[in-house]
């Protein structure tokens, strides 16, 4: 708090209140995920394991979910 007290800057709030329930599931649109791949070359979306290439291991990889086709593309990146 110190260091943003600091800043001289004044803190901005979202306009409507954060929704308590539920929201409706997407029908379409992508989502990308970076995630870490562990020993065990499982990736984990939302826990759910998904088996990558063990040449995976210790690295970051993007997971692209597409909605509308119900896939999950896995992009290896450095």
């Amino acid at each position: 708090m110190q260091a943003l007290a600091k800043t001289n800057k004044s803190l901005k709030f979202p306009d409507q209140e954060v929704p308590q329930y539920p929201l409706k599931k997407p029908k379409k649109g992508k989502y990308h995920l970076v995630r870490y791949i562990r020993s065990d070359s499982r990736l984990n979306i939302f826990c759910e394991m998904f088996p990558v290439s063990a040449e995976l291991q210790y690295e970051y990889v993007v997971a692209t979910i597409i909605v509308k086709e119900r896939q999950t593309k896995v992009v290896f990146s450095r």
